[in-house]
């Protein structure tokens, strides 16, 4: 057990002290955090749009202000003084609004204006506006203006069918799932193949530079497989526990503006700490250590570190593969994407995907990760045996051929 944890602690420390790793770890944490800064640094320093309204109905720039709601400065003003502020650039835009015969406006804005104006916003003050005058014209009493415009009252609710029952849910919650099932599927994939990338990389540069045979004299080459099977997925421990940090941090700033306590109290995030998260979960640590198993026996299949990108093939485009079925499979649940949710590699990313947009059942998604569980534990037993025989062969055959050879070495040991 000693010299697993030596194995273990030893590509650990080599890795992550490493720019590479580094980099992977901090540059989503500084992009997401530039991007978050620059955000809020403009909502912060963005003046109101400066207007000025010609009218002969002081009510109009009223109106007008009182909808705006602080992101337009309406000011009445003449045609002189306001065309004169225009061509200075001190205002954004003119409004004309005209009441006789019938109200009617029109919006002159500057090219070159630091914010806009939503004429959907003008629009409907103005319609309004022009309802009431309308309602005067027609001595039309109040009541009657109300039943006029009310409009018929259509009351929609969401559910989700969970274990064969309606449950409630919020309108944002099929939104909200399929934002989850797509963050998931990115992070699945990216994770598989760089981390598989990396376990391999590392078995096929000790194996080019002889090093493992100077390894293998006191170590065995099944500890030799687990503790640097151990050793990769410690660093990705390093990583989540890095972003869960720095997770809780951000939190601890967002929680406190304005507009993410307005978001938060209009969208449904019950997905996120529901069953469908912890299969996500579990059906995460079952890809990971699956694509880092397939990784080990790419690596020991290799002849030098110059193979590697061969190596690391096979593991990129069964991630790819996933991530594309799982893109499939928020637009439809057609019958390929339902086979292959019980398929190992392909289901880790497709499975979470389908249960999260409510095309499979908790019995379904429980189903194929059983599946997953049981690929893994014979995948890994047959992957130990050929790191075993292979992982000193030397052949610049290929990996189809180096694979062979090494079920017949194994093959042979079986018999003596």
């Amino acid at each position: 057990m000693t010299k697993f944890w030596i194995v273990m602690q030893q590509v650990y420390k080599k890795n992550v002290k490493s720019g590479s790793w580094l980099f992977l770890v901090l540059s989503p944490l500084l992009f997401l955090g530039i991007a978050v800064a620059v955000g809020w640094f403009v909502s912060q320093t963005a003046a109101p749009a400066k207007v000025a309204v010609i009218t002969d109905q002081p009510a109009v720039v009223r109106a007008l202000n009182k909808a705006a709601d602080g992101d337009v400065t309406y000011t009445a003003a003449a045609k002189t003084t306001a065309n004169r502020r225009l061509t200075a650039e001190k205002i954004d835009g003119i409004l004309t609004v005209t009441t006789a015969p019938t109200l009617s406006a029109t919006y002159v804005e500057r090219a070159n204006a630091e914010t806009g104006v939503d004429t959907s916003t003008l629009t409907a003050v103005l319609s309004q506006l022009k309802l009431q005058q309308t309602a005067a014209a027609l001595n039309l009493s109040a009541a009657q203006v109300q039943a006029l415009v009310t409009p018929a009252q259509v009351k929609k609710r969401t559910v989700a069918i969970e274990a064969g029952k309606q449950v409630a849910k919020n309108d944002t919650t099929a939104l909200v799932n399929r934002g989850f099932a797509s963050v998931l599927t990115v992070f699945i994939m990216v994770i598989s193949i760089v981390y598989g990338s990396m376990l391999a990389q590392e078995i096929a540069t000790e194996k080019g530079s002889r090093i493992m045979e100077i390894l293998l004299s006191s170590v065995s080459a099944t500890t030799q497989f687990f503790g640097k099977l151990a050793g990769i997925l410690a660093l990705l421990a390093t990583q989540l526990v890095v972003y869960a940090v720095a997770g809780v941090v951000a939190w601890t700033w967002a929680s406190r503006q304005a507009f993410v306590k307005q978001l938060l109290a209009s969208v449904d995030l019950s997905v996120l700490w529901s069953m469908t998260s912890l299969l996500a979960i579990l059906f995460f640590i079952i890809g990971t250590l699956t694509f880092a198993v397939l990784a080990a026996v790419c690596g020991s299949l290799v002849a030098n570190q110059e193979q590697v990108n061969a190596a690391v093939m096979p593991i990129s485009l069964l991630g790819m593969a996933g991530y594309m079925l799982a893109f499939m499979a928020q637009t439809g649940d057609a019958a390929l994407i339902r086979v292959a949710s019980y398929v190992p590699f392909l289901s880790i990313e497709l499975m979470p995907v389908r249960l999260a947009l409510g095309h499979a059942t908790m019995g379904a998604a429980w189903l194929s990760l059983a599946v997953s569980v049981v690929f893994l534990a014979g995948f890994t037993w047959l992957a130990v045996n050929i790191y075993r025989t292979n992982v000193l062969v030397y052949s610049d055959a290929g990996m189809l051929r180096g694979m062979r050879k090494a079920f017949t070495i194994w093959r042979a040991e079986r018999r003596n």
